[in-house]
Formats: C-alpha cells, sequence, structure tokens
C-alpha cells in the first residue's frame, strides 16, 4: 500500500489559497479614487454643491455636513460607498436631482471621500454603484 505524501510545494499552494480567500475586502480607507478624479470633483462641487453644502473644507459645515464629523459618519457608518454613489446620483444636486453622469458621480464621491481624509489609490473610482461595496466608515 502507497500513502501520498503533498509536496511542501502543494502545501504552500494551498496554504496561499486559503489566504486569498479569507482577505479581508478593501474598505473606504485603503485608496479607492485617484488624486486627479478628487480633484474635477472639487471643481464640480463648487459648480453644482456649494450652494446647498457650503464648503466642504470649512471646519464647521455651513449647511448640510458632507465631512466626517459626527454626524456624517453616523450615517454613513457600515454604509457603503456605493450606497452614497446612488443617493448623490439619483438625489442631488437638489434643484436638479438625477442630472450628474455616472462620471460626474463618481468624481464628486472621490472628492467627498478625499474631503474625510480617506486615502487616494491609483486607480478611479468605478462609476457603477455595484462595484464599490466597501463600507464608507467601519461600525
Amino acid at each position: 500500500m502507497c500513502t501520498r505524501v503533498p509536496s511542501v510545494t502543494t502545501a504552500l499552494v494551498a496554504a496561499g489559497a486559503v489566504v486569498a480567500l479569507v482577505r479581508p475586502s478593501l474598505s473606504a480607507q485603503d485608496g479607492l479614487y485617484a488624486p486627479p478624479q478628487a480633484g474635477r470633483g472639487a471643481s464640480l462641487y463648487e459648480e453644482r454643491c456649494l450652494s446647498c453644502h457650503g464648503e466642504l473644507t470649512a471646519f464647521v459645515p455651513e449647511v448640510a455636513a458632507l465631512l466626517g464629523d459626527h454626524t456624517f459618519r453616523n450615517r454613513w457608518k457600515g454604509r457603503t460607498v456605493g450606497e452614497l454613489f446612488e443617493l448623490v446620483q439619483v438625489e442631488m444636486p437638489q434643484d436638479d436631482p438625477g442630472s450628474l453622469t455616472p462620471a460626474e458621480t463618481a468624481d464628486l464621491v472621490a472628492y467627498i471621500l478625499s474631503g474625510n481624509r480617506l486615502g487616494a489609490g491609483d486607480r478611479a473610482l468605478p462609476e457603477t454603484p455595484e462595484q464599490l461595496t466597501q463600507p464608507l466608515f467601519q461600525p
């Protein structure tokens, strides 16, 4: 009777597969947007959002808070970046809801992420909310 002992290579490959399966998903802190995208979002924000939300960089928001203060964090804790994307896409701007293109929405969300000091990365934020399953802030 012959028993086969797995080789070290087989064991390492199997271990690597297990590690790959348990790798945690990305979060909003992992660089989901590119700096140029946030820059385009800043220009668009000034043009389309400033009148209702005030300066995103203001220490105390003037109207509707979009920074990671306790109000914004509590509202978005445990919710996905895709949910924020959908809200912006469908409900904003208030005076012309649904008028933003997917690219404009992605740029604005990237700017909001940057304003909340969530790290930038090498790739632009996708233009489809289905790809944005990362939690905005951890619960």
